[in-house]
């Protein structure tokens, strides 16, 4: 058996990013840059205005109050090539006009009077006041670098702002899953049994990277039921399978393993939930065999399948963070695997708390449901982790900071 330190580094180590294609800015939400792209306009175009008010000149209203004679109006969009100030004269101006010749400041209306053609000017301002200089924010030919960050609406913006229709981004891995075991049913199945949740738990949570999953079914506890399925599944760059991984006689990942080929770098992690986790290859496709418990498959999918598939669409950053959290109550720890329990994470007085949920069984779904984190108890720690412990806590629910 590894630690997950270390199957979290062996699975890290073998996957990688599966290559590139051009999108248009249409399909780009979600997707991660995989090249740097230049801007392929200015902005401003122009030096305009950034807020309504009159177009001066300094020279005119360094002594206030002072009069102006009111040449026009310009508006955003107005062509300004033939507009010119001369002394003692201003332009009204709308927020986005550009800047007509000679002008070098903007007054807003606020400290202004207008009357009969007149501007009175009321309140003193500083040069180059109110204006937004060509090129301040981008220039035509500077670099976009979202290399390895995903293209969030705010970072579509400045891309789709600066003319650019086609955006580098790295592939979508393929990705299936296959359940396996007798007593599964399929949702609105009327026999008794228990519902193949874990598959709609593993396509939602993908879903949230952009990732869509193909379910390929339900697998028997008979190997030539497996088989056949996996053949299938050796299409995809990832198979996920759930339950069967284990060495009991219908175990049927376990029992198939050597005449399907499976090579695999770890089997077994030292760990709570999940210890029956493993990972492999098969062909060109890495395996994630996860156990069947659904809060097993939970863990496991955030915690090993989320940083590979981050790192295979080519996050700069894949590896989740943890922060400190202080137990709010007692944890009881009777062995040397390293735990993740499920606690809830709340943020008082600066600092964050983390409440183990009542019980800790790895087929409770609700645990997982009514909780936001996994607080990591390290192997050597066992006995009774007293309340006030700080210790490390993954986040897999940040809705409790909003």
């Amino acid at each position: 058996m590894v630690y997950p330190s270390e199957a979290l580094e062996i699975i890290l180590s073998n996957v990688k990013p599966i290559g590139e294609e051009l999108i248009s800015v249409f399909e780009a939400s979600n997707r991660v840059a995989s090249r740097t792209v230049n801007a392929l306009r200015t902005l401003p175009p122009y030096d305009d205005a950034a807020m309504d008010g009159y177009a001066v000149k300094f020279e005119d209203i360094k002594n206030i109050p002072t009069k102006l004679r009111l040449k026009g109006t310009i508006k955003a969009g107005d062509d300004v090539n033939n507009l010119k100030i001369g002394k003692g004269e201003c332009f009204r101006i709308m927020t986005g006009a550009p800047v007509p010749e000679g002008a070098d400041t903007v007054i807003e209306f606020e400290v202004t009077k207008e009357v009969n053609g007149t501007v009175d000017v009321l309140k003193p301002k500083k040069k180059g006041s109110n204006i937004r200089l060509k090129g301040e924010d981008i220039k035509y030919g500077d670099t976009i670098d979202f290399k390895g960050e995903i293209i969030t609406p705010y970072r579509l913006s400045r891309i789709v702002s600066t003319g650019n229709v086609f955006i580098p981004v790295y592939k979508k891995p393929s990705v299936c899953i296959i359940s396996t075991g007798d007593e599964l049913v399929h949702l609105g199945d009327t026999k008794d049994g228990i519902v193949d949740s874990n598959s709609f738990f593993v396509k939602a949570l993908l879903k949230q990277f952009s990732i869509e999953t193909s379910y390929l079914g339900i697998s028997k506890d008979k190997n030539e039921d497996f088989i056949q399925k996996m053949h299938s599944a050796m299409q995809f760059d990832i198979i996920i399978t759930t339950a069967g991984i284990s060495f009991g006689d219908y175990d049927v990942v376990t029992n198939s393993e050597k005449e399907l080929n499976i090579e695999w770098f770890f089997k077994y992690v030292m760990q709570k939930p999940g210890k029956p986790f493993a990972f492999g290859k098969l062909n060109k496709s890495f395996i994630f065999s996860f156990p069947g418990n659904p809060v097993s498959t939970a863990f496991c999918s955030f915690f090993y399948l989320v940083p590979a598939l981050k790192k295979m669409t080519g996050y700069k950053n894949f590896k989740h963070q943890s922060i400190k959290a202080i137990l709010t109550e007692p944890v009881k720890k009777r062995n040397d695997r390293v735990h993740f329990n499920r606690v809830k994470v709340e943020y008082k007085d600066k600092k964050f708390y983390a409440k183990p949920f009542e019980t800790q069984g790895s087929n409770i779904i609700e645990s997982i449901v009514q909780c936001n984190g996994f607080a990591m108890i390290e192997g050597n720690l066992i006995g009774t982790i007293e309340a006030g412990t700080e210790v490390d806590v993954f986040l897999y629910d940040f809705g409790f900071l909003s």
